[in-house]
């Protein structure tokens, strides 16, 4: 199978998040201020249904891999390898191929 989508049925969006940040509930989504700019009410939101995380005030989001690239400063390998080891995911061969595949 992909190893993109191991990683992404077997790790949540919110649990990877508040590793970096705390995170308030707010209905079935969570929300926070954004860590990538200064700002004082939130404007980041996860929705752990969707996997998907979005800032409405710079109009920037994305899935797991999107958010530990930016957070962590790390390219698309970089962010995949930290994410399969915390997800117990083996790689192998050229993953970073399947980098389009994880942006559908």
């Amino acid at each position: 199978m992909n190893p993109i989508i191991d990683i992404k049925n077997q790790l949540d969006i919110v649990e990877i998040i508040e590793g970096y940040i705390r995170l308030t509930k707010a209905g079935r989504n969570f929300k926070a201020p954004c860590p990538f700019h200064s700002e004082r009410t939130p404007s980041f939101f996860v929705s752990p249904e969707q996997g998907y995380y979005h800032c409405f005030s710079t109009d920037q989001g994305g899935d797991i891999f999107t958010f530990v690239q930016t957070i962590e400063g790390l390219d698309f390998s970089g962010a995949l390898k930290l994410l399969a080891e915390k997800a117990g995911v083996e790689l192998s061969g050229n993953t970073s191929a399947n980098k389009e595949y994880s942006e559908k």
